[in-house]
């Protein structure tokens, strides 16, 4: 075991220092601020890949744009909710690597205390900011009845919806994602500690491609892949896309400094990336988290892949992603209602209203993403936050004392 005390010599792994030293300016005040104070560049340009697939799909589907049978372009864009499941697998890999690097390396096991901790003071701030503005809009705007709002909003607001009622957010209907995601936070500890306890490493890799392989043709023959219905909401039907997070991780934490980058991973990138957002086929959801797993290495070991998934820009918007994520339906509305004259007049071709139509959403997706980013997600990816602000209150006069605080400075 003495071999598995050091981290791997080869971890692509950057100090904050290192990335705001090489991405000086604007860039240094995006890039995400991670509690390890570590940063893996690829991983926010894998993020870039799930969040600009989604957004496409969700501008044609929300301004009813042309479909697929309008060119291959259009095919592509209308698979793009598939962001969903890239989505997945990084929170596979990201959230089993401290528990990982544990159990393999001999490293420290996090606080359970600290990592659930962790969860809610740097995803629920943005998340419930994004949920309470939309009640009133869908009360003053929507005209909906007060006791839908309320009880739609509660159960999206505890990450319930889905599990209450059968459907996606009636409040924010992409957040039904982020629903199958906090059941995996919850679950993440314990699945790693499962999977990453095994041993040899050879049996855990071909336990874990199997569990990927039989969860996916369980899923095909007994859920109902629609997006409707409880069970295919929930983590019960996308946990393959966790476990392929999970053989990644395994990968990169042991084995990373023996696959050298080589033209060759170009080669299967480009092949698997095609086919992700070429495929039609029935199979796959049982494909899929394998041909993801082999184009998410490739962005590590590919040439060419590799310095595109690296480049500054793509890792900084990339990173914005869960704030673009939470506000990109309500922008793309916006964008709507200020193109409503433009997407049903006649004057115009279809190929000229798409064009204005994406050149005017994107950037209203992208700016109000910002906004959120700026403002309420970046600050409270500092894990001191809490006590921070617990200081600035006392020092104002107000006594705040929480175990919520102890909590996070031992984090």
């Amino acid at each position: 075991m003495a071999r598995f005390q050091e981290p791997p010599k080869i971890l692509d792994l950057a100090t904050e220092a290192q990335i705001r030293a090489d991405h000086a300016g604007i860039l240094s005040r995006l890039h995400r601020i991670t509690s390890s104070g570590k940063y893996i560049p690829e991983i926010d340009g894998l993020r870039f890949v799930a969040i600009v697939s989604v957004v496409l799909f969700h501008v044609q589907g929300q301004l009813a744009l042309p479909g697929p049978a309008d060119g291959w372009l259009w095919y592509v864009i209308s698979h793009g909710r598939r962001g969903v499941e890239l989505f997945f697998a990084i929170s596979g890999f990201i959230l089993s690597y401290p528990f990982a690097m544990a159990i393999l390396r001999g490293g420290k096991a996090p606080s359970l205390g600290a990592y659930f901790w962790r969860r809610v003071t740097r995803l629920e701030p943005p998340y419930v900011l994004s949920i309470l503005v939309r009640l009133p809009l869908l009360l003053l705007v929507m005209k909906k009845p007060l006791s839908l709002v309320l009880g739609h909003g509660l159960a999206s607001l505890l990450y319930l919806h889905s599990l209450i009622f059968g459907t996606m957010s009636a409040v924010n209907p992409p957040a039904w994602s982020l629903e199958v995601e906090i059941q995996f936070y919850c679950l993440a500890p314990f699945l790693a500690a499962l999977y990453f306890g095994l041993r040899p490493k050879i049996l855990r890799r071909r336990l874990g491609l199997v569990i990927i392989l039989i969860v996916g043709l369980l899923q095909v023959t007994l859920i109902s892949g629609n997006y409707e219905g409880r069970l295919s909401l929930s983590i019960l039907n996308y946990v393959q896309y966790f476990f392929a997070g999970f053989v990644l991780c395994d990968l990169y934490i042991i084995d990373w400094d023996r696959m050298p980058q080589h033209w060759g991973w170009d080669l299967v990138g480009a092949t698997m990336w095609s086919w992700i957002f070429l495929s039609a086929d029935r199979s796959l959801h049982v494909l899929l988290p394998f041909a993801t797993l082999l184009a998410y290495i490739s962005a590590f070991k590919g040439r060419l892949l590799k310095a595109i998934f690296r480049n500054a820009w793509i890792a900084a918007i990339g990173g914005m992603c869960y704030s673009i994520y939470l506000t990109h339906n309500l922008a793309i509305t916006a964008a709507g209602f200020s193109l409503r004259t433009l997407l049903n007049s006649s004057r115009f071709s279809i190929a000229i209203k798409s064009v204005i139509a994406y050149f005017v959403s994107l950037p209203i997706v992208l700016g109000v993403g910002l906004l959120l980013y700026v403002a309420v997600e970046r600050p409270c990816m500092d894990k001191n936050w809490p006590s921070q602000l617990a200081e600035w209150l006392d020092h104002h006069g107000i006594r705040l004392r929480s175990k919520a605080s102890e909590v996070s400075a031992e984090s």
